[in-house]
């Protein structure tokens, strides 16, 4: 034994200072005979740390304080004397039946003049526990990282960068086991070129001091390549030296990349076509303005699909998608590389070309439309449609990308003004129109409330007796500044700001306010637009103004074009039946100028079918003519509708829709658009001899032509023109 024990030596009551020191010291102790087992000497530690009194131990022997399963183990140890080697470990039971884990250290000695052993006990219960507890959280914390849904690893870098940790998720990652990593280097496990991309230079230059983020693509040793997002670290070293080792994570993104790839260019592509979007070519657009020179300017074309909604609302939604996706393939095809083109939304489109000089953009445009001319195949039918472009070049027109895409919007509009189915480059004059319709927008809001209208009546003449037959109301705008302004101006800027719902309803109040004065057996025509008859309260207007007047119904006539039916034919026929129904007269006003089939006539039961004074203007010398003319007799007479011709200016052309049989006409001939005092002047002028005059008789032709009627001032084509 070590220490203040003999090895090999006696205990003995002469040696008082010896047992002294055995009794006090603060290690528990005991001497034990190995024949009996029992007890013979005990020191107080022991007797403080089992619990025991002196007395107990008298009666007790050493396997007393052992449980049942180690006390064979004790007798095997006394017997061959293997506690004399080395020390062992033991579980001890206290006085109060608690256990506790020792180690015990015996050794040989002479007590009292006999053979015995000296017990040395170390109370272990803490420690061991503490070991224990170290253990489990060691293996917690292996567990941990084995499971973690990322990659952690360690490299030791003074053994050329080694892996000591490699968890199961960091071998998942690059398709390898843990066992087949540990202990090998980069070197040993990956080509050279990815291994540059690791940066563990980078990390131990830093040291301490931060972590570096990166994203890499790795090829698997499988093939399979994937995006790895890596945070590396250095591990500070304990006595301050440099850093050996490197902790990592790694996490596999390729998944989470794919994901935000696809919603990056879902959030930056049209979903119909596949195009590019208004964010993209917005974001494009600002990229290259700036940097457009004379000598390699860029081109901006802004492209409308013409009449686009007739398709879509004749033919349905699917037809209109398939169109516009079609649309997108052509204009894709004649583009090339570095060009763009992208879907703003509807059936608008742009088109971005850098080139190397102005020469061919013009060209370009020309086949842009050529292209888009032939027909398309929408459901197995072919669809013919045009398509308006407007054209702004930088840095010609603008240097700043928000301006250049003004200037072709303004283009487009103007390519638009000119029919359709055009191009046009911005002009100056262009920017000063828009500002002119801007100040005539706001005028025009002015002028309904300022009373700046005034209704201009044209005479309807029946042919069947030679009389009128009433008026057509015609809205007319005299700007206390500019003048009259004619109704192709300023109506269709009413449709386009909605000012066209208020406009109509005052012009259906005046009218059949007026037409409430005149003999009853006159009637009163009022255009309505498209836009009129999507607003909701059309309808209530309309009742509104019949019962605050005390006109008749039966002597309102409405006249609507056949795009009526194209705007909303679900909201338009109610609206139209409804108005029939309470005794109003409907009349389809350009009858053969509009885009749709003759279907609507099937629909909806007309009282008057009015031919467009196109027709009528070359009937003397045109067979064509002629034969639609005849041709619009034989509906009017199978759909029991009257029939009406337009824009009648000479002898010949009364006496041959006369002679074709119509049941009306209208026409400078006749009379112009006028004021309600000549127009009632008119009325009581002639109203009791027209049915027993001709038409031709100067008591009614020349009247209107001593009001100086110029051949300019035709009715627009306009709504209420």
């Amino acid at each position: 034994m070590t220490g203040p024990y003999p090895t090999n030596g006696s205990i003995g009551a002469a040696n008082s200072d010896f047992q002294s020191l055995f009794v006090t010291h603060p290690s528990p102790m005991w001497v034990y005979d190995p024949e009996t087992l029992r007890f013979l000497i005990v020191n107080n530690a022991a007797i403080d740390l089992y619990g025991y009194s002196r007395v107990d131990y008298d009666r007790m022997t050493v396997l007393d304080i052992r449980p049942a399963p180690e006390r064979k183990r004790m007798l095997e140890a006394v017997q061959r004397r293997t506690d004399m080697e080395r020390a062992e470990r033991w579980t001890h039971i206290k006085a109060n039946g608690e256990t506790l884990e020792v180690l015990t250290y015996g050794r040989a000695v002479r007590f009292e003049g006999r053979d015995a052993i000296l017990a040395i006990v170390q109370d272990r219960t803490e420690v061991n526990a503490a070991q224990r507890q170290v253990i489990a959280t060691r293996s917690l914390l292996d567990s941990i990282v084995d499971n973690l849904p990322i990659g952690v690893f360690v490299k030791d870098m003074q053994a050329d960068g080694a892996y000591v940790l490699f968890n199961e998720a960091s071998a998942l990652n690059i398709g390898l086991d843990p066992v087949e990593v540990l202990g090998r280097n980069d070197q040993a496990l990956y080509h050279q070129t990815q291994i540059a991309r690791f940066r563990d230079q980078d990390v131990l230059a830093l040291g301490q001091s931060s972590t570096i983020s990166f994203e890499e693509t790795m090829l698997r040793p499988d093939g399979q390549q994937r995006i790895f997002k890596t945070m590396k670290r250095a591990l500070p070293a304990p006595d301050g030296s440099a850093p050996r080792y490197i902790v990592g994570l790694c996490q596999d993104v390729t998944e989470e990349r794919s994901v935000e790839s696809r919603l990056s260019h879902m959030a930056m592509h049209d979903a119909l076509t596949g195009l590019p979007n208004r964010a993209f070519f917005t974001d494009h657009i600002q990229r290259e303005t700036p940097i457009a020179t004379a000598d390699h300017p860029l081109a901006l074309l802004y492209v409308d699909v013409d009449h686009f909604k007739n398709v879509n609302d004749s033919k349905g939604h699917a037809a209109g998608d398939a169109l516009l996706c079609q649309v997108a393939a052509r204009l894709t095809q004649l583009t090339k590389n570095g060009d763009l083109v992208a879907r703003l939304g509807g059936d608008e489109f742009a088109v971005v070309l850098r080139l190397s000089s102005h020469a061919g953009i013009g060209d370009f445009a020309e086949r842009l439309l050529k292209a888009l001319a032939i027909p398309f195949d929408l459901e197995g039918s072919k669809e013919h449609v045009t398509c308006s472009i407007g054209i702004a070049l930088a840095p010609e027109h603008a240097a700043d990308e928000s301006v250049l895409m003004r200037q072709a919007d303004l283009a487009l509009y103007a390519a638009k003004e000119s029919g359709r189915s055009t191009f046009r480059f911005y002009h100056p004059d262009m920017r000063r129109e828009a500002e002119r319709r801007r100040q005539l927008t706001v005028e025009l809001r002015d002028a309904l409330e300022k009373g700046q209208f005034e209704l201009y009546y044209q005479p309807i003449v029946e042919l069947r007796g030679d009389g009128l037959a009433g008026f057509e109301a015609l809205i007319r705008w005299h700007h206390p500044l500019r003048g009259p302004i004619a109704p192709a101006e300023f109506i269709p800027i009413a449709e386009e700001t909605g000012l066209i719902v208020p406009i109509g309803e005052w012009v259906l109040q005046q009218a059949c306010r007026t037409a409430a004065t005149w003999p009853t057996q006159l009637k009163i025509a009022v255009n309505l637009s498209v836009c009129q008859f999507r607003h909701s309260g059309l309808l209530s207007s309309i009742i509104a103004a019949l019962n605050k007047t005390g006109l008749n119904p039966k002597r309102l006539e409405i006249e609507v074009t056949e795009s009526v039916f194209l705007a909303d034919v679900e909201q338009s026929l109610p609206l139209l039946r409804a108005l029939k129904a309470l005794g109003i007269r409907i009349a389809i006003d350009d009858f053969g100028t509009g885009y749709s089939s003759f279907s609507y006539l099937r629909a909806f039961a007309f009282d008057k079918i009015k031919l467009d004074r196109s027709f009528v203007s070359g009937l003397e010398t045109d067979p064509g003519n002629l034969a639609i003319v005849r041709a619009v007799i034989g509906i009017g007479s199978g759909f029991n509708a009257t029939t009406l011709a337009e824009g009648i200016e000479t002898e010949e052309q009364l006496r041959l829709v006369r002679d074709e049989g119509f049941g009306e006409v209208q026409g400078f001939l006749l009379g112009k658009p006028m004021p309600r005092a000549e127009a009632e002047a008119l009325i009581h002028g002639t109203f009791d001899t027209c049915h027993a005059s001709t038409v031709t008789d100067s008591r009614f032709r020349k009247r209107p032509s001593a009001m100086g009627i110029a051949k300019s001032d035709r009715k627009s084509a306009h709504p209420a023109a």
